[in-house]
């Protein structure tokens, strides 16, 4: 499955998620990671020494699709700031109308 937007794929599948109660805020491209880790959680009694592994990998791939929000608005905003300068250099549109009577 892909998601617009995003270099990642969903990797666990919806029924994966329902399956080991994934909550919905947190079904997204990490997923697949997210159930395991939690499956070793439950298993240690979370402990936080333990699963560092899981909770690592888990936590660089959320890290990374921030990152990947972030340079994705960073490029809307540099856009929207070359079409502002456009704008300002152009022919401007006046904000009164000159009437044909004038």
């Amino acid at each position: 499955m892909e998601v617009e937007g995003s270099s990642k794929k969903m990797i666990a599948t919806q029924e994966e998620m329902v399956e080991n109660k994934v909550p919905i805020p947190y079904r997204d491209q990490c997923a697949h990671l997210l159930i395991p880790l939690n499956k070793c959680r439950q298993a240690e009694f979370y402990l936080p020494w333990k699963c560092e592994i899981e909770r690592h990998s888990y936590e660089k791939c959320e890290y990374e699709l921030v990152m990947e929000r972030m340079l994705q608005m960073q490029k809307i905003r540099e856009e929207e700031a070359k079409l502002k300068q456009a704008g300002k250099q152009g022919g401007s549109i006046p904000l009164i109308p000159k009437t044909a009577n004038a």
